[in-house]
């Protein structure tokens, strides 16, 4: 059974809803020329910081990061337009505070020797067989009492760079992340982790979640569900699906490249790790 986040009891969702939505747009004519202005605006952003010495920027002519032309393409620029809902003074905020951010922590920066205890839980990882991007974390694994200060930062940030490259590589937009509760206690209760990878999803990746599906979510797990609700934007939270019935995962997935911890097929041998993505 898979419910929908908010959903009345026992009320079923059809597997093929794990799917997602497209991403909601206005009429072609206008959504181009939101996509226009944004890029103009971003790019006399980036001009205006590169009369300022303490940017850094190596090149006087290349505008820096994540305002340099190349970086502001039609998708990621049309991510940030449905994530505000078309408001175009918004996306062009939301966007200049990633810009900002990527100009402090650049892709790639944070290496695997810099979240050595959160690979050595290996938690996170790609599931290469079920016909989308998708990424499964096993929340059993994630100790809180063994994570450094700093850890849940860095660790989102690594994940993310990886997960973005990845789906640069695959021609694809959005993501179906798997959050595997099975045997979650105490030990992995982690508000701090919760709400750093919200914030990397939201704030630095809008749109780029298809779907979160939180399978054998415990009693427990309403603790941190409830902690973390406040810090999510309506259409995010609309995206999460619980899911108790490994049946309902093999509508939307072939058996074959569902975990066989969860149910499936698809051994721990198959799975690639999120260093090696």
């Amino acid at each position: 059974m898979v419910k929908e986040v908010g959903a009345p009891a026992g009320e079923e969702l059809a597997g093929e809803e794990l799917a997602g939505e497209g991403l909601a747009g206005e009429p072609a004519g206008q959504e181009e020329a939101k996509v226009r202005e944004l890029r103009r605006r971003l790019v006399a952003l980036g001009q205006e910081l590169q009369s300022q010495p303490h940017v850094g920027i190596a090149t006087p002519r290349e505008l820096p990061g994540e305002l340099n032309p190349e970086k502001l393409t039609d998708d990621t620029l049309r991510r940030f337009l449905v994530a505000r809902r078309w408001n175009l003074d918004k996306a062009f905020q939301m966007y200049s505070k990633f810009a900002e951010y990527r100009l402090r922590v650049p892709e790639g920066s944070i290496a695997a020797a810099d979240v050595s205890v959160g690979l050595r839980h290996k938690k996170t990882f790609l599931l290469p067989d079920v016909g989308e991007p998708c990424f499964l974390t096993v929340m059993q694994r994630h100790i809180v009492s063994e994570c450094p200060d700093g850890e849940a930062f860095k660790y989102t940030q690594f994940s993310f760079d990886r997960i973005n490259n990845y789906l640069k590589k695959q021609g694809e937009e959005k993501v179906v992340f798997v959050f595997d509760f099975t045997g979650f206690g105490w030990d992995n209760l982690d508000v701090k982790t919760a709400a750093e990878i919200l914030k990397q999803a939201q704030d630095y990746n809008p749109e780029r979640l298809k779907k979160a599906i939180l399978f054998n979510a415990p009693t427990l797990f309403w603790t941190l569900w409830k902690m973390i609700t406040p810090l999510m934007d309506s259409r995010t939270q609309k995206k999460f699906k619980f899911c108790y019935n490994i049946e309902a995962l093999k509508k939307p997935f072939p058996a074959s490249g569902v975990p066989e911890s969860m149910g499936g097929e698809a051994p721990e041998s198959s799975w690639v790790p999120i260093e090696d993505v």
